[in-house]
C-alpha cells in the first residue's frame, strides 16, 4: 500500500472522529437547553405570581428601550435625509454666486429637490416630517450676497430638541455646517465654530437649552 492511500485513510478517520465530535457535541447542547427550559417552565408554573410581577417590569423596559431606539433611528435617518436636501440646493446654486431667492416656494416651483420630498406645495421627508428651507426661523426668502442657507425644524419637544441638535454628523456633513440655531420662548441659542457654544455640538450641551415644547432646531449650511 502506497503512502497517498495511508495518507487518504488518516484524513478519513480524521474527518469521522471531528464529525462524530461535532454531532456529540451538539447532541449535549441541544439536551442542556431543553432541560433549562423545562425547568424555567416548571420554575414559571410553581410561581405564577412571582413570574408575572417580573415579567411586567421587563417588558416595560424591553418597550421603552425599543421605542427609545426607533425614536434614536427615525431622528438619524431624517438628518440623513436633511442634509440630502442640503446637498441638492447647493448643487442647484453651485454655479450662483449666493442663495438669493431660495425659498420653499421657489424650490417647489422649479423643482430643485426630488419629487419624494415634494408634496401637496411642502418639502417632506420620508417619515411625513415637514421641514423649512428659507432664512431664520420663519424660512423667509434669503437675500442677496447671503452665503448660507437654513433648514428649519419646527415644534419640537425637549427630547427631540436634544436628540436632533446633538446627533453626531459625519466630517462632510460637518463641512458644509455653518451654525446650528436653537428657538424657543427661552431665546436664540447659537453653536457655531469657534463660538462660545462650540460646533460640533457635545453630549448634554442643549439639555438646559432646549425647553418642554416648541423648539426649532436650525441648521444654517454653506
Amino acid at each position: 500500500m502506497n503512502k497517498g492511500m495511508l495518507s487518504v485513510r488518516k484524513l478519513l478517520y480524521v474527518k469521522t472522529i471531528i464529525i462524530t465530535f461535532i454531532r456529540s457535541f451538539c447532541y449535549y447542547v441541544v439536551l442542556v437547553c431543553r432541560n433549562l427550559f423545562r425547568r424555567f417552565l416548571s420554575f414559571i408554573k410553581a410561581h405564577k405570581q412571582t413570574s408575572i410581577k417580573l415579567a411586567i417590569p421587563l417588558i416595560i423596559i424591553g418597550l421603552v428601550y425599543h421605542a427609545c431606539s426607533a425614536t434614536k433611528r427615525l431622528i438619524k435617518h431624517n438628518l440623513y435625509e436633511i442634509f440630502a436636501i442640503s446637498d441638492e440646493i447647493r448643487t442647484y446654486y453651485a454655479d450662483k454666486p449666493d442663495y438669493w431667492g431660495l425659498c420653499a416656494e421657489k424650490i417647489v416651483k422649479e423643482h430643485i429637490l426630488p419629487n419624494k420630498f415634494l408634496r401637496d406645495g411642502k418639502i417632506i421627508l420620508n417619515s411625513g416630517t415637514e421641514i423649512f428651507i428659507g432664512n431664520g426661523a420663519s424660512a423667509e426668502v434669503v437675500m442677496p450676497f447671503s452665503q448660507t442657507f437654513d433648514i428649519i425644524l419646527k415644534n419640537l419637544n425637549k427630547a427631540q430638541c436634544i436628540s436632533y441638535a446633538e446627533m453626531p454628523l459625519s466630517d462632510d456633513n460637518l463641512i458644509k455646517l455653518y451654525s446650528i440655531h436653537i428657538v424657543n420662548k427661552a431665546g436664540e441659542f447659537v453653536f457655531e465654530w469657534g463660538g462660545n457654544k462650540p460646533l460640533p455640538i457635545s453630549r448634554y450641551a442643549t439639555k438646559d437649552l432646549c425647553t418642554d415644547d416648541e423648539n426649532t432646531v436650525i441648521w444654517s449650511i454653506k
